[in-house]
């Protein structure tokens, strides 16, 4: 690091600076495509290394104790480079530069050893960990794309914290396929395309999620959950008018009623869709289904008239948190046996 020179508050030392310094010096890590850096460390103002061995790196560890302000000043006149760092890289010595993916004005860059590239936290209740923001203002809607602070890429896919974006429902603006977002309402939005012959890169929203909504839907491989003929589950038999009944439908069964698949609906699901079958109806009457914890309801999922009927309907509904569903047999005179089959479930 000869030929480096430091300026303390606004003073120049000689040029031969006491190596204690540059040892300081040395532990601040600076790469550059091309570009002088500057940094004030300890509260000294330090110029990189002249245009000969521009770009060469220095090492930083040490925990910074000045009282006076640290920061590092690129040149103005050095542009971010077109491929490899970027003007201002920050990196541990293993990783080097040059295969640095994604130039930028500042990046860092980790490893296996220290595995993070930027860390930005906050002690401030209000406080955001990092802030990225783009000024530029945004333009008219159906005119250009609605300013972007940051993207997030990944070879092995995207991972993100989202934040309410200021705004209920979909965002004003020209959008392009791929956005999320969640607006003020805590609803999960995500553009999708939708071309027209108008305009090819039309996009529309899908709500992912929201308040009061269920996640997405997961279909599976059918799984008996439940049939009251056979004497393997713990509550079976034919089902009384005004009787109800409790039915887990986390695990699959076989056609005995031992379990096959268990988890079949994981913890955390919210609804799952089944078909329910009436079989060896003994008069007129109705089933009905909720969720575990209903007292009642004034529903129905499918009626009989006649003895002896096998009839089935399909119905999406909400689980409780051990997911269960309750099955109610109404009020008329038939009774009947209870088989439910799951399709898919919620989260």
């Amino acid at each position: 690091m000869s030929d480096t020179t430091v300026t303390p508050d606004s003073t120049t030392e000689p040029e031969s600076i006491p190596n204690e310094r540059r040892a300081l010096l040395r532990k601040l890590a600076l790469g550059g495509a091309g570009a002088a850096a500057g940094a004030v460390l300890l509260g000294k103002t330090v110029e990189a290394a002249p245009a000969a061995v521009n770009g060469e790196p220095i090492t930083a560890g040490e925990t910074n104790l000045s009282t006076a302000p640290t920061g590092l000043v690129m040149d103005p006149a050095a542009a971010a480079g077109a491929t490899g760092p970027s003007s201002l890289s920050v990196s541990n010595a293993a990783s080097g530069f040059s295969s640095a993916p994604y130039p930028a004005n500042v990046g860092g860059y980790g490893n296996a050893e220290v595995v993070h590239g930027v860390h930005g936290s906050t002690t401030a209740p209000a406080g955001f960990g990092v802030v990225a923001a783009n000024l530029s203002p945004a333009a008219a809607a159906g005119t250009d794309p609605v300013p972007t602070a940051q993207a997030v890429a990944s070879p092995n896919g995207t991972h993100l914290l989202l934040l309410a974006g200021g705004v209920s429902g979909p965002a004003a603006g020209k959008h392009v396929a791929g956005e999320v977002y969640v607006d003020n309402d805590g609803t999960l939005w995500f553009t999708v395309p939708a071309p027209t012959t108008a305009d090819a890169d039309a996009v529309r929203f899908v709500r992912l999620a929201g308040t009061t909504t269920s996640g997405s839907y997961n279909a599976i491989e059918p799984q008996r959950a439940y049939d009251s003929r056979q004497p393997n589950y713990a509550e079976n038999g034919i089902m009384a008018p005004n009787s109800s009944r409790v039915i887990s439908v986390a695990d699959g069964h076989s056609a005995n009623g031992t379990v096959t698949l268990a988890d079949a609906v994981p913890a955390g699901a919210t609804a799952v869709q089944i078909n329910v079958t009436a079989a060896d109806t003994t008069g007129p009457n109705f089933l009905a289904v909720t969720a575990g914890g209903a007292a009642s309801t004034e529903t129905s999922l499918l009626n009989w008239t006649a003895v002896g009927e096998q009839i089935a309907n399909s119905i999406t509904v909400p689980v409780d948190a051990s997911r269960q569903i309750k099955v109610f047999c109404g009020d008329q005179v038939g009774s009947t046996h209870a088989i439910i089959d799951v399709f898919g479930y919620y989260l």
